[in-house]
């Protein structure tokens, strides 16, 4: 993965394992902050939030509204998160990385 300083325009390339669990929420042009020790980079911290699109999810339940049931979606970067019954594929949600976990619908 390929990085670029918003500073002082600096790139630097990290391998998946040096980016650990954060690396499945990787996308163009996220902002992320990395944290380095002696030149080797020892945390990720993702955004509070994203905005991402629901690739496929089961069909939804007719009226359904808030429960404590939830369903697996799988988002257009490839995480698959649990969401309320009524989120449908396609639809684009705000998910918090960190929890991963459904946050709101996007309107």
């Amino acid at each position: 993965h390929h990085f670029m300083n918003t500073d002082n325009y600096e790139q630097i390339a990290l391998a998946e394992q040096d980016l650990g669990e954060a690396a499945q929420w990787l996308m163009p042009n996220l902002k992320i902050e990395i944290e380095f020790y002696e030149g080797s980079p020892i945390g990720v911290k993702l955004p509070d939030s994203m905005e991402l699109v629901v690739e496929y999810t089961e069909p939804g339940l007719k009226g359904a509204t808030v429960t404590n049931t939830n369903k697996p979606a799988k988002l257009e970067n490839g995480v698959t998160i649990p969401v309320p019954p009524f989120i449908e594929t396609g639809e684009k949600i705000r998910v918090n990385p960190s929890e991963a976990r459904y946050l709101e619908r996007v309107k």
